[in-house]
């Protein structure tokens, strides 16, 4: 974890969503390529906020981008601050989470090597970074995955609601 101060963010942030089909999680499987992060590892779908972009656009933008799916609704989930291995700095990563069950047969993979479906019992093996692997668990450990919460949604001033 990196400490930081309550009136200034990290000024890398990225979006991520726990994408679910049926009950399992689909995953990437990263491109192994020195300069990107968690090259051949398994993770979470999504990536870096643009400059300006409200979290839910780029959560949209990130998974449209990746799978070429649009998801009816991403649910906020928590966000992690953390030393990113790769980029050696401070990170907010916003977690989300989507029920993929009605737009899946349309995907299509345009990032990473693979996405694979699996239980949470299959992801305990995988090889992946640590905040994803603590992000899939507190998820699973939340019951959550039958959840009926509030969905993040654009204000009226383009800022995200959480």
């Amino acid at each position: 974890m990196c400490v930081v101060s309550m009136h200034k963010t990290p000024e890398m942030q990225s979006a991520h969503a726990i994408l679910l089909l049926d009950g399992q999680y689909i995953l990437q499987l990263r491109d192994n390529k020195p300069d990107i992060a968690a090259p051949g590892q398994w993770t979470l779908f999504g990536g870096m906020i643009a400059e300006d972009e409200t979290l839910l656009k780029s959560i949209q933008r990130e998974i449209f981008e990746e799978l070429s799916i649009q998801p009816k609704e991403f649910q906020y989930l928590w966000f992690i601050d953390y030393i990113a291995e790769f980029e050696q700095e401070c990170i907010r990563s916003w977690f989300f989470s989507a029920d993929v069950k009605d737009v899946w047969p349309q995907h299509k993979l345009m990032e990473g090597q693979d996405a694979g479906i699996f239980t949470y019992e299959q992801t305990k093996v995988l090889k992946m970074p640590w905040v994803m692997r603590e992000t899939i668990e507190r998820f699973h450990k939340s019951g959550i995955r039958g959840y009926r919460r509030e969905a993040i949604g654009d204000n009226k001033d383009g800022k995200d609601r959480v």
